[in-house]
């Protein structure tokens, strides 16, 4: 927050502006000026790309108010990989350039002992000598200050000061208002449901629901004031609780609150003229740039529909668009999560996003995610399209199971018999013999309810270890293959899992 008391030229009040654009900037960077191929991964390799564009923008864009535009965003994204690079944080060089007061610029870990560099003198340079490769040789010069002092001082990694909204870090513990608000819309969801569409069942956090929820609040509150003299009542917090879940579910965010605070600054977080005080919000803390937004808010704005004048405003997007500015999970946010959680090795997680390669930052879709959680070697699949062998397939699964208990349950002698297709399955569960009966229409489906039964013979015994078998559940889209995934965790992991990557495990 920039303190009102600094002059607006000040340098202080001007590198705040520039910090609280950033998430703006990137944004803009990343959804008008750059492909959707572009790799957001703020990795070096990634400068190369920027270059060129840089390039063939200045070359095409004849409006002087388009390549600025353009520019600031790329320097804003240049920064941030410099500061992966060398650590340090944004400061302000306060020499004047042209009209502006000074500019950002990038101030490396002070044990590098190394000059700020300025990311807007950088692209002049790279558009002047146009050799495609200034941004990466800059990268290559300060990787290589790190090298040297990581040989002074074997171990010694730059320290990079967090940039608000920009880089990831843990969400905020859950505060009791909202884990009872959550419990009792959760708990309310049948009777709004009831309430909303006469009981008609069109809530499964699909995208699509939102329209159908758009024209409902339409069809309740003609004008503003309605809106906002019910808005504590139970139909209008349940609408909150659903949008909020659609995008949970879709993109992975997490339910915060921010009570309110008697000491903080008026505006700041936790003051009464503060938006997100006091209010359910959904956010992506733990993403670069995730999206956030109050859904009480984002209903309220379905209202707003007059101009100053009172002549009608056709609003521009709906509630769908929210998913928009929110940013779905990756492989890359996957393993950091697992690795946060200890879930994971560091050195699996950083072995697994290699094999991914440029696929480590692509966006997953909600089927994705549990896909992302096999891969990282914590939870297992049943296909759900034909196989091979049924026999097999049971065996493949009761042996993946297994293994993912480091040893504390062993699967043997698995073995499908009786009836048409085989109906009996049986195997022996640390040399006890279980039995399971199963249904099949053919020899090419596995029968996935008695999957769901009989995953729970390869936990293991609750006194030795509390891990067990999670059957995931996630929002079903158009198009997409529905296998069963079972995630392998603690209940405490797999709460985390939950709120974080938008599943719901039973």
């Amino acid at each position: 927050m920039i303190a009102e008391t600094q002059p607006e030229s000040s340098p202080q009040h001007l590198l705040e502006k520039w910090i609280d654009d950033l998430p703006y900037q990137l944004l803009l960077l990343e959804k008008v000026h750059l492909p959707e191929e572009f790799s957001f991964d703020y990795c070096p390799k990634s400068l190369a790309a920027l270059e060129a564009r840089l390039l063939e923008h200045d070359e095409s864009v004849q409006e002087s108010e388009k390549r600025t535009e353009f520019v600031e965003s790329a320097m804003a994204y240049l920064g941030e990989v410099l500061l992966g690079v060398a650590g340090g944080a944004w400061g302000w060089n306060t020499r004047p350039v042209g009209d502006l007061p000074g500019q950002p610029a990038v101030c490396p870990d002070p044990e590098l002992e190394l000059s700020p560099v300025a990311p807007m003198l950088l692209i002049s340079y790279a558009l002047r000598v146009r050799t495609g490769t200034a941004f990466a040789q800059e990268a290559e010069r300060l990787r290589q200050a790190v090298t040297a002092r990581q040989q002074l001082i074997p171990g010694w990694q730059p320290v990079k000061e967090h940039t608000p909204h920009v880089d990831p870090k843990p969400p905020l513990p859950e505060h009791p208002v909202l884990t009872a608000w959550l419990a009792k819309r959760k708990e309310a969801l049948s009777g709004w449901v009831q309430d909303a569409f006469a009981g008609a069942w069109r809530w499964n956090f699909h995208p699509d629901t939102l329209d159908w929820l758009e024209a409902v609040m339409k069809q309740r509150f003609a004008t503003v004031e309605e809106f906002d003299a019910a808005r504590d009542e139970p139909f209008v917090q349940g609408a909150c609780w659903y949008l909020g879940e659609v995008i949970r579910r879709n993109k992975g965010a997490v339910w915060q609150y921010i009570p309110f605070d008697p000491d903080a600054e008026p505006w700041a977080l936790g003051s009464r003229e503060n938006v997100w005080t006091g209010v359910p919000f959904v956010d992506q803390p733990d993403k670069r740039v995730g999206g956030a937004a109050i859904p009480l808010g984002c209903l309220r704005e379905l209202l707003l529909d007059e101009k100053a004048d009172g002549e009608p405003q056709e609003r521009q997007g709906g509630l769908r668009d929210e998913l928009f500015w929110f940013r779905a999970s990756s492989y890359a946010h996957v393993g950091a999560l697992l690795t946060r959680m200890g879930m994971v090795p560091r050195e699996k997680a950083d072995r697994v996003l290699a094999e991914c390669g440029a696929f480590a930052h692509h966006e997953l879709t909600p089927h994705e995610v549990p896909g992302a959680l096999q891969e990282f070697g914590v939870a297992i699949s049943a296909h759900a399209d034909d196989v091979d062998d049924l026999e097999g397939s049971y065996t493949w699964i009761l042996e993946e199971a297994a293994a993912l208990t480091d040893g504390a349950v062993t699967i043997t002698d698995v073995r499908l018999h009786g009836g048409e297709y085989g109906e009996t399955l049986e195997f022996a569960r640390n040399g006890v013999l279980v039995t399971q009966e199963t249904d099949h229409q053919s020899h090419e489906y596995l029968d996935h309810l008695a999957i769901m039964e009989f995953i729970g013979h390869v936990d293991p015994d609750p006194g030795d270890d509390t891990r067990r078998f999670y059957l995931v559940q996630f929002v079903y889209l158009r198009d997409a293959n529905y296998d069963s995934y079972y995630v392998f965790a603690t209940p405490e992991q797999a709460t985390v899992l939950e709120k974080e990557l938008g599943l719901d495990l039973r």
